[in-house]
C-alpha cells in the first residue's frame, strides 16, 4: 500500500517552510571553517557566489540547532572552573581573526583557560554538534582523521589567533554525550592551508573538478553540482563578472564602472556584467572584445554572446541572467528562438536585432483580468449578476 503524501498544512510543514522563507545569502569572505574542504573548486565557487545556498528546511533548523548548543557548552565550561571569554574583550563582539586583506576569515566559538587538559594554557575554543554516527566515528578515530575539515579550522584559528592548542568539544545529539579533544598547533599544515586560500583568492578561474563524474560520492550530493556536471551557469553578481576584482580591507573593486563594490552593490550585477567564461560550462570561447565574449555551444557548435552589444556576427546576444537560467540542454533552443524572432523596436523600444527576450513581449496580457474577451450576451450577463448577489447573500449570513 503507497504511502500518503504529508499533509502540507500540518504545523510540522509550516515550521520547515518559515526556515525556507528565510532568504539564504552568499558568505561574504572566504570562510576558515570551508579552507579544509577536499574539493578545491567547490572553495572558490562558493567564494565567487556561483550558486547560491538553497539548503532544505530542515537542514536549516539542524543548523540551529547547532548554534543553540553553544552558549550550553560555555557555560558548563565555566561551571567546571575554566576561564571564558565568549567575545573578543578589545570590541565586544564574537572573535575573529582575517588575513589576505580581508578576504580569508572567520569566527571563533571562544577562547579559554583553566581547562582540565592543561590549566595554564590560553586556547581556542571550537563546539561542534555531531549525529550518532558521526559522534562514534569521533571518538574512535579523534577529530583529524573522522573530521579533517574541524581539525583544518583550529589549525587556522590558532595559528592567527598566535595560540598552540585548541579545545574541541562535540555533543551527541542522540544521547547528549560529549566528547573533549585536545589538539595541538601543527605549523606544516596551517601553513599548506594558507597557501592554499591565497591561491584561491587570488585565481580568476576556478580548479579543476575533483571528478568528471556527476555521480560520484563527493559531486552528487554538493550544492555545486548543477554547475560543474549539470551545466548551469553562474549566477549574475559582481563576483561572477570579469570586471571585478578583490583588493584591500575586504573589497572589491570594478575595473568598468572604475569604483569600489559594497556588499550589497555586488550581489546585484549591473547592466554590463560579462560572466567570467570558465563559468559558462556549455561554452567554448571563440572570440572577445572589452565588453563581450563570443561562445560556441560545445554539444553543437551554435554560436552566441555574451554582452551588452549585438556582435551579429557570432550569433544572438544572451545577458548573464539569461545564461544563468538558461541551462547548457537548453541553450541550442534558446539559440534558435533568438535567431528566428529577432526583437524589433516596436516590441522592446530598441533598434538591437537580439534584444533580451525576457522583456520583448511586456505589452502581451499575462493577467487573466487583462485579456480581452468577447463581450457577454445580456442572458449571460443577467445570469452572472443572480450569482453574485446570491453569493453575497450566503456570505450575509455567515
Amino acid at each position: 500500500m503507497s504511502q500518503l503524501p504529508e499533509s502540507q498544512h500540518t504545523t510540522a510543514t509550516q515550521i520547515v517552510k518559515w526556515y525556507e522563507s528565510k532568504p539564504q545569502e552568499h558568505r561574504p569572505h572566504m570562510g576558515a571553517s570551508m579552507i579544509g574542504h577536499s574539493c578545491e573548486r567547490y572553495i572558490w565557487l562558493s567564494w565567487r557566489w556561483v550558486l547560491k545556498p538553497e539548503f532544505k528546511g530542515r537542514m536549516l533548523r539542524l543548523f540551529g540547532t547547532g548554534q543553540r548548543e553553544e552558549p550550553r557548552f560555555l557555560e558548563e565550561l565555566k561551571g567546571i572552573g575554566a576561564e571564558v571569554w565568549d567575545v573578543d574583550p578589545a570590541t565586544g563582539n564574537q572573535w575573529r581573526v582575517s588575513a589576505f586583506n580581508g578576504h580569508f576569515a572567520g569566527s571563533l566559538d571562544g577562547v579559554a583557560k583553566g581547562v582540565p587538559e592543561a590549566p595554564k594554557t590560553p586556547c581556542v575554543v571550537e563546539l561542534k554538534t555531531h549525529n550518532e554516527k558521526s559522534f562514534n566515528e569521533l571518538v574512535k578515530k579523534k577529530v583529524q582523521a573522522a573530521k579533517p575539515q574541524h581539525y583544518d579550522q583550529m589549525q587556522i584559528y590558532m595559528g592567527l589567533m598566535d595560540l598552540e592548542r585548541a579545545l574541541y568539544l562535540a555533543c551527541n545529539k542522540n544521547t547528549d554525550d560529549v566528547y573533549s579533544e585536545w589538539v595541538h598547533f601543527d605549523h606544516d599544515r596551517f601553513s599548506v592551508l594558507m597557501s592554499r586560500a591565497q591561491r584561491l583568492i587570488e585565481s580568476a578561474e576556478p580548479p579543476l573538478r575533483i571528478s568528471t563524474d556527476a555521480n560520484h560520492f563527493e559531486c552528487k550530493w554538493c550544492s555545486m553540482w548543477k554547475h560543474c556536471h549539470g551545466g548551469q551557469a553562474a549566477e549574475a553578481n559582481c563576483r561572477t563578472c570579469c570586471f571585478a576584482t578583490p583588493v584591500e580591507n575586504a573589497e572589491w573593486h570594478c575595473a568598468k564602472l572604475k569604483l569600489p563594490l559594497t556588499t550589497a552593490m555586488q550581489r546585484e550585477a549591473c547592466d554590463h556584467h560579462l560572466l567570467l567564461p570558465a563559468l559558462v560550462p556549455f561554452g567554448e570561447v571563440q572570440d572577445g572584445g572589452d565588453d563581450w565574449v563570443a561562445y560556441s555551444l560545445k554539444d553543437s557548435g551554435e554560436m552566441f554572446v555574451n554582452g551588452p552589444h549585438n556582435i551579429k556576427e557570432f550569433g544572438p546576444l544572451f545577458s548573464s541572467k539569461e545564461l544563468h537560467m538558461t541551462n547548457g540542454s537548453l541553450m541550442q533552443l534558446a539559440i534558435q528562438t533568438k535567431n528566428e524572432f529577432p526583437v524589433s523596436k516596436v516590441l522592446s523600444g530598441t533598434t538591437h536585432p537580439y534584444a533580451d527576450l525576457s522583456t520583448a513581449f511586456d505589452d502581451i496580457a499575462t493577467h487573466p483580468d487583462d485579456i480581452p474577451v468577447k463581450p457577454d450576451k445580456r442572458e449571460d450577463k443577467i445570469k452572472k449578476e443572480k450569482i453574485r448577489t446570491s453569493v453575497k447573500n450566503l456570505e450575509a449570513l455567515k
